[in-house]
């Protein structure tokens, strides 16, 4: 099971720092990982607080992720960090489906520099990341 683990584990820690850069003020990637419309307008425009949230948020997600090896068991209950796993991969499923206009496999926007990158990696990184976190939870199921 430490395959899964590590590779979410992994994928949220350098997303998060990924937001860390973004909420200082950096530019890298910043114009093609925001949703916009057909027109070329950002959908959002995420303020510092807002991103730091986020950043921090994924290394949450990070810790209830890699939680499920066990290293915690003597303080936090191994079952919250199975079920978190399992509410994670509801998230990002839901996250890879969409919400049919401008984020998730079925967008209907989807001419945009975003709608192309979220067709390519981010939403089939978000199945990634809910197939592993699914396979996490299943794998616990007798360590709760």
């Amino acid at each position: 099971m430490i395959f899964p683990v590590v590779i979410n584990t992994v994928i949220f820690l350098l997303l998060s720092v990924l937001h860390i850069y973004w909420a200082f003020g950096g530019g890298l990637w910043i114009d093609s990982v925001l949703p916009t419309n057909s027109s070329g307008t950002k959908m959002l425009n995420p303020s510092m607080p807002t991103t730091f949230i986020v950043a921090f948020g994924l290394m949450f997600l990070a810790f209830v992720t890699a939680g499920n090896q066990g290293f915690l068991d003597n303080y936090i209950n191994k079952k919250y960090f199975r079920y978190g796993s399992l509410i994670i991969a509801i998230i990002f499923l839901l996250r890879a489906i969409g919400e049919f206009k401008y984020v998730g496999f079925f967008k209907t926007i989807t001419a945009t520099q975003f709608a192309i990158n979220d067709t390519q990696i981010f939403s089939p990184l978000c199945l990634l990341i809910a197939l592993s976190s699914f396979s996490i939870f299943i794998l616990n199921k007798n360590k709760s």
